[in-house]
């Protein structure tokens, strides 16, 4: 018997998946497969801790893989591996798949060591907390949800406070100053954000959250296609959903829905929050930024929430 996580790759090219296996062997239990029918079948007869997909395959792109396969072992770590920066299949990703890492190839073999061995030992404590909070039969938890809107179009704000009602306290924020004035008050469950606001890009808002509370939840609302900018916030800033401009009712309806849910899951169990790790800000700019924000933050927050203040 092994104690090995289980990794699983899925690739129609055999000399990508033998380049892999020689890459994990040692550390883990490697299943392989160019069929994603089979990778399926594995997720539902084995425990898996890890899954790596390529995401241009024939029969089933990645994306679609690895949306089944959140639906069939959600504890289950996903990475989509692909040679292209393809907007479509990020966005079928962040949507439906919730991927933790989006991986480039040409790869670099040490960062995919390092977000492989991430991701297992969080899938392996994810099982336990899952099979502990179901021994423990948890209830949900009385954590008020906050939704935090950034964007500089009231009728966004209006459509969520209209969607949400009694559910939530909508807070509303036009400019960069605003939002980090929110900040400094209050605990955020929901952010619902575009990705500029006042003209300008507040990318690293978004990942300094993530940093302060891993278990807020952030949907994206832009007209913006720069696959670029949300591979980053799919690595960076862990962004759960996304949604384009101008706004589907509908989808935005289930989108809430969904994040709420999450938001409250990791509140009952907060062992599980460690799936919403996210990967250090690459940009320069973007980490001066959010050092800056959470230096502040930190100078605040204890003189707001200290007795008799």
């Amino acid at each position: 018997m092994t104690n090995k996580p289980t990794l699983l790759l899925v690739d129609d090219e055999e000399r990508i998946l033998r380049s892999l296996q020689v890459l994990f062997s040692r550390n883990y239990t490697v299943r392989t497969t160019t069929d994603a029918h089979v990778a399926l079948r594995i997720l539902r007869e084995e425990r898996v801790h890890v899954i790596i997909s390529d995401q241009r395959m024939p029969n089933m792109s990645g994306a679609d893989l690895l949306t089944q396969a959140c639906e069939i072992s959600p504890m289950t770590m996903r990475i989509l591996l692909t040679g292209y920066s393809d907007l479509d299949a990020s966005l079928a990703c962040v949507n439906e798949g919730r991927v933790f890492r989006y991986l480039l190839k040409p790869w670099d073999s040490e960062e995919v060591k390092r977000v492989v061995a991430e991701a297992a030992m969080i899938a392996n404590d994810s099982f336990n907390a899952m099979a502990q909070a179901e021994t423990n039969q948890i209830t949900a938890p009385d954590t008020p949800v906050k939704v935090l809107v950034l964007d500089n179009d009231e009728s966004t704000v209006l459509a969520v406070s209209d969607i949400l009602q009694q559910r939530a306290k909508v807070i509303w924020a036009a400019n960069e100053q605003d939002a980090v004035n929110i900040l400094t008050k209050e605990d955020i469950s929901v952010v619902v954000t575009d990705l500029t606001l006042g003209g300008k890009n507040i990318s690293y808002l978004l990942k300094t959250m993530k940093q302060i509370n891993p278990s807020t939840q952030i949907l994206v609302l832009t007209s913006t296609r720069d696959s670029g900018t949300l591979i980053k916030l799919i690595n960076e800033a862990q962004i759960g959903h996304y949604l384009p401009k101008p706004l589907n009712r509908t989808l935005l309806v289930s989108n809430l829905d969904y994040l709420i849910q999450n938001f409250n899951l990791l509140c009952m169990v907060p062992s599980l929050q460690s799936r919403q790790q996210v990967a250090p800000i690459s940009d320069a700019k973007e980490q001066a930024q959010s050092n800056g924000l959470l230096g502040l933050l930190n100078r605040i927050r204890p003189r707001i929430n200290a007795p008799g203040i």
